[in-house]
Parts: structure tokens; C-alpha cells; sequence
């Protein structure tokens, strides 16, 4: 009897120390800013929210088809006063700085080869149209050609090395993050190959700058995994040709950001605190940072061994573009501090 109590005993001291010793799971805010510029002030907002609720990031989606949110002499955005079309430079200095006190890291988010329209229409004005041509795919006018265009991926490490400037935080020097995409990115099924060669040689060039790069998972299949450059981490938002199973058993670093319970959009349907009481409510019930969302099941319990990293809750906002800045963070800010609350607990 006693010999069986103290292997009970036993058996949770290890048990309490493992959990005690298991590092802390990141908490992050992806936010699209692309589709509807924010203002420094704005940001501001949800950087004190981030910071309140003991979060880690912030993550800005600054590029896409509807915009690019970003100072750039590269892309001809030179503007140094405030205006409704992206940051100016003192702004997005002042941001960091703001983010630095409070201790949010705040992580670029440069999505490539898709999503890519806006600056690519940016690169057609600023050049001409035979430059334009000659780094846009063929098939795809919002795709930036990833089959071994050296044009092509000299320019993007241009940009890549003007954001990483802008971006800098010295505090997280050796771990600040730089987002590179990855996602949705046609014809990877059938060219895997070109596709990892490209976005190996993105995030060679992040690493290069100082940043650790991480990617959505959408477009790897497991041959491609395999292939892909060891330090880069993946946030997993669906399940798409891989299961987490897969990027589990390779040993590669997960953020989980389920498509169903810790992704939300904005927008005029939602301007009640009933529809947001909902979805607190509803996240309350079902997120949980190792419930992942498969093709058949948005609910998939997933034993995660030590490669979860942490998780994020994104934010798109194409069908809030109409909202003022208050409806929008009416929306926005209770449910970061709903989510932040129970990743802390």
C-alpha cells in the first residue's frame, strides 16, 4: 500500500514538474490591414488591449490584393503626412517605439508569392510595364511569378530588407518574426518543387535580416515539408493537404490559428454587442490551443506533443471596410481580451 502511494506520489511530482518546466504557449493577434488601412492611433488601441491581456504580438497584413499599408521608396509611397492610404515612415517608427514600451513585438506580415496585386500594380506606375510583366505570373495578375525568377525574388528581397529595417526591434533581437505568407498560392500541387525553392530562398533572406520567418500551411504538401528550411514556423489555419499529424511527427513549430474558432470578420452584421456576446461565448466553448480544424472536423483534438508553439487569433476585415474606427474596434477589442483571458488561463 504504501509502495503504490509513493509511485502515485512519484509519478505526479513528475507530472508537476514537467508542466512547470513546459514553456508558456505565445498568444498573438493577426490583424489585416490591407483590406482596410488603420491608423497609427488605431493600432495603438489594440496594442494596449494586446498588452493588458498578456499577449505577445501583434501582426500586421499589411499587403494584399487591396492594398500595400506601407511606406516604400522602393514602391514609390514616399508621402510624410498622415493619410488614409498606408503608414508613413515616422508613423510606423513611432508604433514600434509605442509597442516596445508595452512589450508587444509587432511582426510584419509580407505575403508572397499570392496576394500580391497591390504591389505589383505599385511596381507597374513606379517602372514600366515590361519590368511589371517580366515578375508577374502569367496566370494570375495578383500571383508574383515563384518559378525561379530571379528578377522576381531579388525584388521581393528588397522589400524584405526595406520592411525589416522599418520593422526592427532591438528587444527581440534573435526571435522578432517576419511573416512571409505562403498561402493559397496557385499550382502548388503540381509545382511543389519551384514553390519551396522560392519561398526557401524568402526566408533565407528573412533570416539574413535578423527575423525568424513563419508561413500559413495551406500550400505544403509533404514532400515540400520535408524540403522546407528548418526554421521556419508554421501557422496552421486548415487543413489543406497536410493534417497537423504530419507537421507534428516532422518536428516542426505550430501556431495554431483554427479557421472556426480564432478567426473573425468585422462587419455592419455584427455592429450589436449581442452578435459579439455570441462570439465570445462561442470561442468560451470551443477554442482550446490543441483543438485543430480539419477538413471534416473544425474540432479535432490533436496531441501536440512539444512543437506547439503558440496561438494566434486573426482578424480579416474585407467586409468591414465600411465601419468607423469605433465600430470597428467595438468588435475588435472585446474579443482579443476574450481570447487573450483564456490563453492566459
Amino acid at each position: 500500500m504504501q509502495n503504490r502511494i509513493k509511485k502515485e506520489l512519484f509519478k505526479l511530482s513528475k507530472h508537476l514538474h514537467r508542466e512547470a518546466t513546459r514553456p508558456r504557449l505565445i498568444s498573438g493577434i493577426i490583424l489585416d490591414t490591407s483590406r482596410r488601412h488603420m491608423s497609427v492611433m488605431f493600432l495603438m488601441r489594440v496594442i494596449d488591449e494586446i498588452q493588458i491581456g498578456g499577449g505577445d504580438y501583434l501582426q500586421l497584413h499589411f499587403s494584399d490584393a487591396e492594398g500595400y499599408r506601407l511606406f516604400s521608396e522602393i514602391l514609390g509611397q514616399t508621402l510624410t503626412k498622415t493619410n488614409d492610404q498606408y503608414l508613413v515612415k515616422s508613423e510606423i517608427l513611432e508604433l514600434i517605439a509605442y509597442a516596445n514600451d508595452r512589450d508587444v513585438m509587432i511582426v510584419p506580415d509580407f505575403d508572397v508569392p499570392s496576394h500580391s496585386k497591390a504591389w505589383l500594380n505599385l511596381v507597374k506606375e513606379k517602372f514600366d510595364e515590361n519590368f511589371y510583366k517580366s515578375i508577374v505570373s502569367d496566370f494570375d495578375e495578383g500571383l508574383v511569378d515563384y518559378f525561379d525568377n530571379l528578377q522576381a525574388t531579388a525584388l521581393v528581397k528588397h522589400l524584405i530588407e526595406e520592411i525589416a529595417f522599418l520593422f526592427k526591434q532591438d528587444k527581440y533581437k534573435g526571435h522578432q518574426i517576419f511573416s512571409i505568407g505562403g498561402d493559397e498560392v496557385p499550382g502548388t500541387n503540381n509545382f511543389q518543387e519551384e514553390y519551396i525553392r522560392f519561398i526557401n530562398t524568402i526566408s533565407g533572406y528573412v533570416e539574413q535580416y535578423g527575423y525568424k520567418p513563419r508561413m500559413w500551411n495551406d500550400s505544403l504538401t509533404e514532400v515540400g515539408l520535408h524540403a522546407l528550411n528548418s526554421n521556419v514556423e508554421i501557422v496552421y489555419w486548415q487543413e489543406s493537404m497536410l493534417t497537423p499529424e504530419v507537421f507534428i511527427a516532422q518536428n516542426r513549430a505550430l501556431h495554431n490559428s483554427n479557421f472556426y474558432t480564432l478567426v473573425y470578420s468585422p462587419s455592419i452584421d455584427s455592429i450589436n454587442t449581442e452578435a459579439i456576446t455570441e462570439q465570445i461565448d462561442y470561442v468560451k466553448s470551443f477554442h482550446k490551443s490543441t483543438v485543430f480544424c480539419y477538413k471534416d472536423n473544425p474540432y479535432g483534438e490533436v496531441n501536440t506533443r512539444d512543437v506547439l508553439k503558440g496561438t494566434a487569433y486573426t482578424f480579416w476585415t474585407e467586409r468591414g471596410i465600411e465601419l468607423t474606427d469605433e465600430q470597428l474596434l467595438a468588435q475588435i477589442l472585446p474579443l482579443i481580451k476574450n481570447y487573450l483571458n483564456i490563453s492566459q488561463n
